[in-house]
């Protein structure tokens, strides 16, 4: 059923921008060397429990591109597999990690 696997590839792919999209919000809030946008006078809470909760996010969306590589969905990251050049593609799908 071609239907339900673009439908299965295109929410995998909005699940790994919403992990992504908590995943800045986690960092803003937690990261002192956070380089997005935030207020100076913003409150960072930084502990080992929130970098653990930002490791788990980060493997979650790597997760979820496995998931889009066994449903056979291109790599999107094709210069990858030939060490003789120093290309690194940006990643996947805009998401910010």
């Amino acid at each position: 059923m071609e239907e339900d696997h673009d439908t299965y590839i295109k929410q995998t792919k909005e699940h790994r921008r919403a992990l992504d999209y908590v995943l800045q919000l986690l960092r803003r809030d937690s990261d002192k060397e956070f380089t997005g946008e935030r207020p100076p006078d913003h409150s960072i809470r930084v502990s080992r429990e929130r970098s653990l909760a930002i490791t788990k996010i980060q493997e979650a969306i790597m997760w979820l591109g496995m998931d889009l590589k066994d449903m056979g969905t291109p790599s999107p990251y094709p210069n990858s597999y030939n060490p003789a050049n120093t290309i690194v593609d940006p990643t996947a799908d805009g998401l910010k990690l």
